[in-house]
């Protein structure tokens, strides 16, 4: 590994030699672009120099810089960036070296036209130091939610437990830069938050000023505001089979001294979903001793409501106050209906049983936040301070009928108690000191407390009491705390076309973990280091080369500890493990990007390395009343991972119509020194997404795309074959101001999830799956044009524009 990363050191050092030789018969012409409003630079924009009908040109560095070596003459000059006006300077004189100074540009009034953009450029953008992907210009994601994005963004996935991975490795999701906290991880506020509201997601590069949790990356969801002076928003209002039905608004209404935002949503939503279980049992001979069967349906239904109200109070130029509210919440109707039946070897009937389960939920959820940033005179010299607190309450009630068929007829009454409190505190302090124009320092703070409670208790009725009697060992009090502080540096630099930065962050941790009434109590202390480090090149032609290395940490989740079960199916039980340690992770990725006049191009080698990962096992726990087998699923820590493999991200766009995308990776997944070897597993994964969108006449559109895994296995478990398509229909009405859009999720019935195991003496084949979903949605995007005084200014003619720029150098 030393080698490698020699090599790559020498490459780049050879690179940066060649990009600094420029003919000396050239001038450079150089600037800054940034947004009329906020102040902050614009990256990426174009910057386009026409003579004698030939074009050159480059675009803005992520501090909105820019440098351009051209011959000395007379040029129209363009500058301009997505959902901005033009700026142009025509008949421009070079001829020495020439700094244009900063350029403010200035929001389009006419931002209703953004939607057909989708035809015209790539979702995609690759930077230095992050992948973008457009959201709100993906057809596939209206009438959807913030689940619905992530699942759409390349190389994503979230399963079924809402479990966020990246690359394969586990990611961490913030939002609008702040971290996603709740009872399920967040799930929760994902699901709630409309797709409208969202404007891209950043797959961001592991660095020292970011969480250490999360080896594969930082999801980053963006959503929409500061968009342009005036009320600006969109409606959205969605209809669903099974229940997908919803109505949500997003507003931004924008000034010269406020920006306020909101967004409101309710949705109701119902997933149905078929499990399947086959097993039979084996003796100390390996002979079968027992056959059982499961039929479940579940039914589960969520109401929703979401309200975010947000400012951006701009004291003057240089301080800034950012505040915001949400509220949430969630009443979930989960039903089961599960039929089981056990057999001997032969196929016989011997017991028959059918179990329904009410489970009920209700889930409410508030969270304030504060910034605070003041900038100092110096250009990019600024002080954040952000507060963050969420408190959610959750009061679940579950009742559970077991009437058993034969051989004997008998009910079994049973009542779950659940009462759930979690509270979480952030503190954040971030120091940028900018030491020259283009090298920075980054110092900061950030303390992380979370609290949480859980009462549990589940009883059953005694007929002969005529009373529900709580069942012993099924109820307790559990209290966890976890405290994290951490200090972070890093060093930004960049020479010509190389950028670098340094860093490391420091976390002490500290666990807590008491049981009331059994009087366990865990306590856990660890002071972590977390280097990390990246490497970016930028050739003349727009390609980018980039290393990056990252050591982080992945911490278990408050449903991975808390020992506390749901016995919705009581012969499958799953359960927490209090005693769980985090592990951690070493992730090296060295990423190529290219692009060409019709086709894009972005491929990664990455490799991650983890000791004592989260291993999910079956354990026999024993027998219930009836001498029937208990089996119960628990995470532990055993075993190492490995991942290393690489990955292609294709975008081909033959015609202006037609865009041809796919993702590829395959990789090698190693999972060694598990217990007694038997998870252990060496082999390839192929994970691959393709997708087609067709435009015809500029506003009506077809998308379809199909995902495909491989099977994962190891020495008693496989995760077979996952594959399923989708599709997408939408079309502009009212003058483009609204979209119609249809979806189908799982067009051919093919996303089964199925899992052959061989644990706890027993082979056990379970199959999975949802039911296809079909909706129709309804967006109406808005914008009422008021310009103000600082927008007036863009109707100024190419010679004044000339003119103020001039008097800046």
């Amino acid at each position: 590994m030393k080698k490698i990363i020699l090599f790559v050191g020498f490459l780049f050092h050879i690179l940066l030699i060649y990009g600094q030789q420029i003919p000396s018969n050239k001038v450079t012409v150089s600037g800054k672009i940034i947004d009329s409003i906020s102040k902050q630079p614009i990256e990426f924009a174009t910057i386009s120099f026409e003579k004698e009908n030939k074009l050159l040109g480059t675009t803005s560095d992520k501090d909105g810089h820019f440098s351009f070596n051209i011959l000395p003459g007379k040029y129209k000059i363009k500058i301009e960036f997505l959902s901005y006006e033009p700026i142009v300077i025509s008949n421009k004189e070079v001829r020495f070296d020439t700094n244009l100074g900063i350029i403010h540009l200035f929001f389009s009034s006419n931002n209703l036209e953004e939607i057909t953009v989708i035809s015209q450029r790539d979702l995609i953008e690759f930077k230095v130091d992050k992948k973008i992907y457009y959201a709100s210009k993906d057809i596939a994601n209206f009438g959807g939610n913030a689940i619905t994005v992530l699942n759409n963004t390349p190389a994503v996935r979230v399963d079924d437990e809402g479990n966020v991975s990246l690359r394969g490795s586990g990611a961490t999701v913030l939002i609008d830069g702040k971290p996603l906290l709740g009872l399920d991880s967040g799930m929760d506020i994902l699901g709630t938050i409309p797709s409208n509201s969202i404007d891209k997601v950043e797959i961001i590069s592991r660095s020292a000023k970011y969480s250490a949790e999360g080896g594969g990356g930082i999801l980053n969801i963006v959503t929409k505001k500061r968009k342009s002076n005036g009320l600006s928003g969109s409606l959205d209002a969605h209809l669903g089979s099974p229940d997908d039905n919803g109505i949500s608004s997003f507003l931004n209404e924008n000034t010269d001294k406020i920006n306020i935002f909101s967004t409101i949503s309710f949705n109701n939503e119902k997933k149905i979903k078929k499990t399947k279980i086959d097993q039979i049992g084996f003796d100390m001979t390996n002979a079968p001793l027992s056959v059982f069967e499961q039929f479940r349906k579940d039914e589960n239904q969520r109401n929703s409501f979401l309200f975010n109200l947000g400012s951006d109070f701009y004291l003057n130029d240089k301080n800034t106050i950012t505040s915001s509210v949400l509220i949430n919440t969630n009443n979930k109707n989960d039903i089961s209906n599960i039929d089981l039946n056990d057999k001997d070897p032969d196929g016989n009937l011997l017991q028959s049983a059918i179990r329904s389960t009410g489970d009920f939920d209700d889930v409410s959820k508030i969270e304030t936040f504060f910034n605070y940033t003041t900038k100092f005179n110096e250009d990019g010299h600024q002080l954040s301070f952000d507060f963050k607190y969420d408190n959610t309450i959750s009061e679940n009630k579950a009742k559970i009928i077991e009437r058993k068929v034969m051989p004997v007829e008998d009910t079994i009454r049973q009542n779950v108690d659940k009462n759930q409190t979690l509270d979480n505190f952030l503190f954040q302090l971030d120091y940028v000191i900018p030491t020259n124009e283009t090298n920075k320092i980054e110092l900061g703070y950030k303390s992380d407390l979370r609290f949480y409670e859980n009462n549990y208790k589940l009883s059953q009725f005694d007929e002969t009491l005529a009373d529900f009697i709580t069942i012993g060992g099924f109820n307790d009090i559990i209290n966890y705390d976890e405290k994290i502080h951490a200090l972070y540096g890093q060093y930004a630099a960049s020479k010509g076309n190389l950028s670098y930065s340094l860093g490391v962050r420091t976390e002490f941790s500290h666990i807590g973990i008491n049981e009331k009434l059994t009087g366990n109590n865990i306590s856990k202390n660890y002071t972590d280091f977390f280097p990390s480090l990246s490497l970016g090149y930028e050739f003349k032609d727009g390609k980018y080369l980039s290393l990056h290395y990252s050591r982080s940490i992945e911490r278990p989740s408050i449903a991975q500890l808390n020992p506390f079960i749901s016995i919705n199916d009581e012969r499958f039980q799953s359960l927490g493990n209090p005693n769980l340690n985090p592990y951690y992770q070493h992730y090296f990725e060295l990423l190529f990007d290219m692009s060409f006049d019709k086709l894009s191009l972005a491929s990664a080698i990455f490799l991650n390395n983890s000791k004592d990962h989260f291993l999910t096992v079956i354990e026999n726990i024993g027998q219930n009343s009836d001498g029937l087998d208990i089996f119960r699923r628990i995470p532990i820590n055993s075993g190492d991972k490995n991942i290393m493999g690489f990955d292609v991200d294709i975008t081909y766009r033959p015609v202006k119509s037609i865009r041809l995308g796919a993702y590829i990776t395959p990789y090698k997944l190693d999972i060694i020194n598990t217990i007694d070897k038997n998870y252990d597993y060496h082999s390839w994964v192929l994970y691959a997404e393709a997708s087609a969108l067709f435009t015809v006449n500029d506003d009506l559109r077809f998308q379809v795309s199909h995902k495909y895994q491989s099977p994962i296995k190891n020495g008693l478990t496989e995760l077979r074959t996952i594959h399923f398509t989708n599709a997408t229909l939408s079309k502009d009405i009212f003058k483009k101001n609204a979209t119609l859009t249809f979806k189908i999720i799982d067009i051919f019935n093919s996303k089964w999830f199925t899992t052959q195991s061989y644990e706890a003496s027993a082979s056990t084949l379970r199959k999975v799956r949802y039911n296809q979903q079909y909706s129709l949605s309804f967006t109406y995007r808005f914008n009422q044009k008021r310009k103000s005084a600082k927008d007036r200014s863009v109707d100024i003619n190419s010679d004044e524009l000339e003119d103020k720029q001039d008097k800046k150098m």
